[in-house]
Parts: C-alpha cells; sequence; structure tokens
C-alpha cells in the first residue's frame, strides 16, 4: 500500500506542477511586455513628431495660415518672439496674418528652421515635450533679418493626429537682431531728419540773405 500512495503522490505533485507551469506559459502569451515592443512603440511617436514637424514648416514656407489650423490645437497658447500671446486656433491665425498681409503688415515674408535639442520626451503615448533653437529669417521692408533663439512645445494627441498646445519662442533680451534693426531704423531717420533740418536751414539762410540785400538797395 505504502509504494501505491507514494506513486499516487508523486503523480498528483508532477500533474500539479505540469499544470502549473502551463498556466504560466498562457499568461505570458496572453499578457507580453517585452522591452522591446516598447521601444518600438517609441520609435513609432518619434517617427510620427519628425513628419508633423516637418509639415509644420511646409505650411510656414507657404505663407497659407489657414493650412496651420489642422496642426493646431483649440486651445493652444503661443508666445511670440514680440511677447504677444495667442490663445487659440483663431487667434494663432489671426496674429499671423496681421503680421504678414494687408496695408499694416510688418512682414513680407519669413521662412523657420528648426532644430531639435534632443528627442521628445514622451508622457505616455499621446503628450510629448519638445524643445530646441529655431532660426527664422523675416524679409521686412526691402531687408532680410534672421534671428536664432531657444524654442519650446508641448503636442498632444487629439483623435489620432499630433496638435501644438503650447508653443514659446524667444531672443536674447540684450541682443536681439530686433533691437538691432530698430536701432538701425532710428539711426537712419535721425540722419534723414537731420539732412532735412540742414536743407531747411540753408533755404531760410539765403531767404533771409536775400531779403537783406533788397533792404539794403531800397535804401537811400
Amino acid at each position: 500500500m505504502f509504494p501505491q500512495l507514494l506513486l499516487r503522490h508523486l503523480a498528483i505533485v508532477l500533474l500539479s506542477a505540469s499544470l502549473a507551469i502551463a498556466q504560466d506559459a498562457e499568461s505570458s502569451t496572453e499578457n507580453p511586455v517585452p522591452e522591446e515592443t516598447s521601444l518600438a512603440s517609441e520609435d513609432v511617436i518619434h517617427d510620427q513628431l519628425r513628419q508633423f514637424r516637418t509639415e509644420i514648416e511646409s505650411v510656414v514656407k507657404s505663407g497659407n495660415w489657414e493650412d496651420l489650423r489642422p496642426f493646431l490645437s483649440s486651445k493652444v497658447v503661443v508666445v511670440w518672439l514680440d511677447g504677444e500671446q495667442s490663445h487659440g486656433a483663431d487667434e494663432v491665425i489671426e496674429y499671423l496674418q496681421s503680421k504678414t498681409d494687408g496695408e499694416n503688415a510688418i512682414v513680407d515674408r519669413f521662412t523657420m528652421t528648426t532644430e531639435v535639442a534632443e528627442l521628445s520626451d514622451l508622457y505616455g503615448q499621446t503628450t510629448a515635450v519638445a524643445y530646441g533653437t529655431v532660426k527664422s529669417s523675416f524679409f521686412l521692408r526691402g531687408s532680410e533679418l534672421t534671428i536664432e533663439g531657444p524654442w519650446s512645445t508641448t503636442m498632444v494627441k487629439e483623435a489620432n493626429d499630433w496638435k501644438l498646445v503650447a508653443v514659446t519662442a524667444s531672443v536674447g533680451a540684450f541682443d536681439s537682431p530686433l533691437l538691432v534693426w530698430a536701432q538701425k531704423m532710428i539711426g537712419i531717420v535721425g540722419v534723414c531728419a537731420a539732412l532735412v533740418g540742414l536743407i531747411i536751414g540753408i533755404l531760410i539762410g539765403r531767404k533771409t540773405r536775400a531779403a537783406r540785400g533788397r533792404a539794403t538797395e531800397s535804401s537811400p
């Protein structure tokens, strides 16, 4: 009896162990979490973000600002180089149009090239933060102005499409090319004003001398 009981007990132990191994294998098959899969997913996201950036730069180059709307969240916030802020897609597009179109436009057109410091920081699969430097060339009043400075942006995925939700761009407070350009324009205006004043002074002097000459000739 004892050997039979021992064999039965051993058989039960082996059967239980086999079932446990089978269940573990089945569980690992149903819920795989390999590191390679996670990395592959991140690679796909980074490729999407690169394409996203390329398409935005293409729209900026074309200057058709309505084409920018699909890339903007409805609540996007943008801080521009001149310190102005725009909230919402409508305000962003209105700002760009006001600076490049119409009688009050100050910029004929501009181009933009961004450099990313490193891969975007991902927060899950629907949020990304990127930063780096941007080089912008503005063509205004017959001259070209190139500005390079830092930028940062936050992007979220809405309905399977990436959208900009926050963008900030800046330049140095004391070495800004905009300030240099403004100072140059002030200098030009000052020189023109001085020339106009000199010409007016010469004309007034001539008239004064002519009047004195006539007064001298007419005196007895």
